[in-house]
């Protein structure tokens, strides 16, 4: 890492930017969003990343929740699809909830 460079942010072993990275490269979500009226979201040092969710409630795997807006017009099937697929290859093993908060 170079200086200057963002720690990885992880939580619960999941490294929470590459996860939204990951979310927002899907052709369906058109954003990650917070949500309402329970804003999802993962606090790091300094900052908050909107629509991702890490829960460690204890042993076994971390809940990964995303709340995302998604395309108008596109299947939510599809989308949870696209979504759980792409969260799947930067956080194997771990159960993903996807919701959707809005529809752009």
């Amino acid at each position: 890492m170079r200086p200057g460079d963002a720690a990885p942010a992880g939580v619960a072993g999941v490294d929470v930017d590459r996860v939204a990275a990951a979310v927002r490269a899907c052709p369906l979500v058109a954003d990650l969003v917070a949500g309402d009226p329970d804003p999802s979201g993962t606090p790091l040092t300094g900052r908050r990343v909107a629509g991702i969710r890490v829960s460690d409630d204890g042993p076994g795997s971390a809940r990964i929740a995303v709340s995302v807006s998604m395309c108008d017009g596109a299947p939510v099937g599809r989308l949870v699809e696209q979504v759980r697929s792409a969260v799947a290859v930067r956080a194997p093993g771990h159960p993903v909830d996807v919701f959707v908060a809005d529809v752009t």
